[in-house]
């Protein structure tokens, strides 16, 4: 009785299918050092999330909405956040939505994934701050902005001394209202200087002393270590209920539908508007990252018209998907009038 791989032909194809399946456990066990981006979900900002408002507001009068106005966001595989297999990779190269990139182009060596989440997290509050005081800003309404610590630098004056979340609310006697002017005071003192920093951390206030050193990017500067982000104070509380996201790309998203909801009329008139961008607490719209796939996002979920910040303009006007229509803007105001019709969506220059 022959056997079935009795014969040359056989024994080739046995041999080539073994082979075969090996290849296929290999690229599904295989890890590799990349990144898989992804178009992820997108958020109504406008609507409700395990039935409360995405952006709930107190203190104010609320005016009604129409429309969608849609948060779009990126799905991330691999990295810190766990091992990206060969295959992901691999269908990730083939798939014109999804981009496959090195780790090390988005994070630090040996970056762990509780510290990447916790840096998201970071960003998206200090997102959410800098969107409500653009916001309340472009309303008209009064805000006093402080500046606060967002990360104490390791190795660095500050270690020890400050925390994450404390308020800084003067420099020795003299108040600061935001990052910027906190910075150019520590700048001023130059390297070597106590320094008597005015903070809240909770509910209380306390002070601190820090001496400098010497700037990294200027030696005759002062120095402490701090990444700084900003907060305000205002009569108008606003609250942001979305969980498991981050990054601080929503800001303009959140900005404007802080202002929807501040002014009468409504700024989308029926439409499904989505966006992205950074939102500077002077109504700046920075560029992001993944805005292919949240361009890719917004088309599926049914957007007619899509915000990219200006510096995003050569990626997106060459990736803009067909029924999509971009407008670039580089300020709130200038979105605000973009969905008010006031201008026309000003689109990308195509270089």
């Amino acid at each position: 009785m022959r056997r079935w791989f009795d014969t040359p032909r056989k024994r080739v194809l046995g041999l080539s299918l073994l082979l075969w399946l090996l290849v296929l456990v290999a690229v599904d066990l295989v890890k590799v050092p990349y990144v898989r981006l992804s178009p992820g979900p997108v958020f109504d900002v406008l609507a409700e999330v395990d039935a409360q408002p995405v952006i709930a507001i107190q203190g104010a009068q609320i005016y009604p909405t129409d429309g969608r106005l849609d948060m779009t966001t990126v799905s991330e595989r691999g990295g810190p956040f766990g091992a990206l297999t060969l295959f992901e990779a691999f269908t990730g190269w083939l798939d014109p939505d999804v981009v496959v990139v090195p780790t090390s182009l988005l994070y630090p060596t040996d970056t762990t994934g509780d510290e990447a989440e916790q840096a998201g997290q970071d960003a998206f509050a200090d997102s959410q701050e800098k969107a409500r005081i653009a916001a309340l800003e472009q309303v008209g309404e009064p805000v006093e902005t402080r500046a606060w610590v967002v990360e104490v630098l390791p190795d660095s004056p500050a270690e020890g001394q400050l925390e994450h979340g404390d308020v800084v609310l003067a420099v020795d006697g003299e108040q600061v209202s935001g990052p910027d002017e906190l910075a150019e005071a520590v700048r001023a003192k130059g390297p070597g200087v106590p320094v008597r920093l005015d903070i809240r951390r909770g509910e209380d206030s306390r002070v601190v002393e820090v001496t400098t050193i010497a700037n990294p990017e200027d030696p005759t500067k002062g120095y402490l270590g701090l990444s700084l982000g900003v907060i305000a104070d205002s009569p108008i509380d606003v609250e942001f209920n979305l969980d498991d996201v981050g990054g601080p790309s929503a800001g303009l998203v959140f900005a404007l539908g802080i202002v929807d909801k501040l002014t009468p009329g409504q700024l989308l008139d029926g439409r499904t508007v989505a966006g992205t961008g950074t939102m500077d607490y002077d109504g700046k719209v920075g560029a992001i990252g993944g805005i292919d796939q949240k361009m890719a996002a917004a088309l599926d979920n049914g957007a007619t018209l899509f915000l990219a910040p200006l510096d995003n303009c050569p990626e997106a006007a060459e990736k803009a998907p067909d029924g999509l229509t971009v407008a670039a803007v580089d300020s709130l105001s200038q979105a605000v009038d973009v969905l008010e019709g006031t201008i026309e969506p000003p689109a990308c220059p195509v270089e």
